[in-house]
């Protein structure tokens, strides 16, 4: 494909890019700065870690219908803003409880952008090429955020906490700054006169398949390291980064196959394939094999989000669309806030390769779930 047919949607993708910038660079760096120059503890490491989750949990589905209602590029506009008033929030956080407040801003910021963009996408992408292009807006939230942690601890290291709040603002300026060139796009006919739900109903059911694929990826990240250490085998977080790999790769290179083949079978197979790569990780004894489980599910959920996102799509009326991917999104993160301590309960009730073995069925689950996902819009919801 011409990257000439991207060109549209170039104020979308550096919008999102540049406020997770901001987003990474915080999130790597934050933990030091409770600890050393807050005093906080482990626990405030936490909250502090965990406010700009929840904030965009319940922000998502409200910046959606906002957008609906009052138009893409003004709640995006309105995203990138709150990123820049969060940055410079961060020179006034000297304790821990106005340090949750600034996080939680930005959470509604990142929200709000992510959303809003995501649904402006959507409504200027072909039909036939929807999945392709959410799933390259996801990249660019993918990368945002690892250069932002790259980028956020070079300033600590080099210059310290302030030079790290003057990356948030400056990228969060750029982004505000990227978006506002885009030319404002038309609302759907029946926006005006249609009440959107803040949950619509074709969201619920792909939001539950995507939560349970996120809990897989949740145990990955939290506890592989530790499930390879208990045997024998160092180095285990590989299979992480081998997950990352193969998630960017397959997006770049057969990212049309929601497209071509239809969403609800990609999903299926998606979350199939990440069972098999949960299941190679359950029995893994050596560093190559955890590699190639963390290949295979970097390979399954690679295409998993986008292929789910399209059936959420096809199920809306376009009025209600942002609403729609607003709460779509937020099961998944969801997924990545429960997967955490319900994998470390696990692990201490059965062992880290339980971990592994439940979510896998949990996989399993969702695979079943997209395969009975009817992919069509329900009659009552068409266009009139």
């Amino acid at each position: 494909m011409r990257l000439s047919f991207y060109r549209p949607y170039a104020a979308m993708f550096g919008g999102i890019f540049f406020c997770l910038l901001g987003v990474g660079a915080s999130l790597a760096t934050l933990p030091f700065y409770v600890l050393r120059e807050l005093h906080g503890d482990k626990v405030e490491v936490g909250v502090v870690t965990a406010a700009i989750a929840v904030a965009a949990v319940v922000t998502r589905p409200i910046a959606g219908r906002l957008g609906d209602r009052h138009g893409y590029k003004l709640v995006m506009l309105a995203g990138t803003a709150i990123c820049v008033l969060a940055g410079a929030g961060y020179y006034a956080a000297r304790d821990v409880p106005v340090l949750v407040a600034v996080r939680i801003l930005h959470g509604m910021g990142e929200g709000t952008v992510y959303t809003s963009g995501a649904a402006w996408l959507v409504r200027l992408c072909p039909t036939e090429r929807r999945g392709r292009v959410v799933g390259l807006y996801g990249i660019s939230m993918w990368l945002g955020i690892t250069l932002g942690a790259l980028f956020g601890t070079v300033a600590m290291r080099e210059s310290g906490f302030s030079a790290v709040w003057g990356l948030c603002v400056a990228v969060g300026a750029l982004g505000l700054l990227v978006v506002s060139f885009r030319q404002r796009p038309e609302q759907a006919e029946t926006a005006a006169r249609t009440r959107a739900a803040i949950l619509p109903a074709g969201t619920v059911m792909p939001g539950i398949a995507l939560s349970l694929a996120a809990l897989g990826y949740a145990a990955l990240s939290s506890f592989v390291a530790l499930h390879m250490a208990a045997r024998g085998v160092s180095d285990g977080i590989a299979g992480l980064n081998a997950y990352g790999v193969t998630y960017v790769g397959v997006r770049l290179v057969i990212g049309n196959l929601p497209d071509r083949l239809g969403a609800r079978q990609v999903a299926f197979w998606s979350a199939v394939v990440e069972a098999v790569g949960l299941l190679i990780v359950a029995v893994a004894t050596n560093l190559v094999t955890v590699i190639i489980g963390g290949l295979v599910m970097g390979a399954g959920l690679s295409l998993l989000f986008p292929a789910l996102a399209l059936l959420v799509i096809n199920r809306t009326e376009p009025s209600q669309q942002g609403a729609a991917l607003g709460g779509f999104t937020s099961f998944w993160d969801v997924g990545l806030a429960v997967g955490g301590p319900f994998a470390g309960l696990i692990a201490n009730a059965s062992g880290y390769p339980a971990v592994y073995w439940v979510m896998m069925a949990c996989a399993v689950v969702s695979a079943l779930l997209s395969w009975t996902t009817n992919p069509q819009r329900r009659p009552a919801m068409q266009e009139p």
